[in-house]
């Protein structure tokens, strides 16, 4: 008798054992999909970037126009959590953009990653750097200070296509597109700001 209560001991120590491994399997599983999905948003949100600045040297305009009187663009782009429309307007208001079959995430995430980009408007700021660069003599001279002209995107970005069981990562990007009378050709970009979306 006693020995199968030491087997039946032994065997619910085995099992308790078992099924801890299991979970951490499964934990180190998760972590390493949401790793890999991260990754895919941060590469979506380099390329919109990119777009952006190539549509600003070409002249074109690109993104939901958020900057029109009476239009309002929500903190959390539309359709964050929903599955994609297909092909659709590249400028319009819940279109989420396909990086493109070709993405090294494509077969890792479940999907090609996604961006969805919202224009905020232009503002003129002055250059306040200007005025050392000059020197201290144009300074007392009372030279102008220059001012520049920025465009402000928003930019989000997932992982992929949110149906299925995968991790999907959201990531949404403030960026700063500068341009001077002299730098049209090549206008510098600055993302100002960074944070994680939560998923409806």
């Amino acid at each position: 008798m006693l020995v199968l209560f030491l087997l039946i001991a032994v065997t619910l120590l085995g099992l308790a054992a078992l099924r801890g491994t299991i979970m951490e399997e499964r934990m180190s599983a998760h972590m390493f999909d949401r790793s890999l999905a991260f990754q895919a948003a941060e590469s979506a949100l380099r390329i919109a970037e990119q777009k952006v600045q190539e549509a600003a040297v070409a002249g074109r305009s690109i993104g939901v126009d958020c900057s029109s009187t009476g239009v309002t663009c929500a903190g959390t782009p539309s359709g964050l959590g929903a599955a994609s429309h297909g092909d659709c307007a590249a400028n319009a208001s819940g279109c989420w953009i396909r990086v493109g079959a070709t993405s090294s995430y494509s077969e890792q995430t479940g999907g090609a990653p996604q961006y969805y980009i919202e224009y905020m408007g232009n503002v003129e700021v002055r250059d306040e750097n200007a005025g050392a660069e000059r020197g201290a003599s144009a300074n007392q001279g009372g030279a102008t200070q220059s001012t520049y002209r920025r465009a402000i995107y928003r930019i989000s970005a997932r992982s992929h296509d949110p149906r299925g069981s995968r991790a999907v990562v959201a990531l949404q990007a403030t960026m700063e597109l500068r341009s001077t009378s002299g730098d049209t050709v090549n206008p510098r970009h600055t993302r100002t700001s960074w944070r994680e979306l939560l998923l409806d």
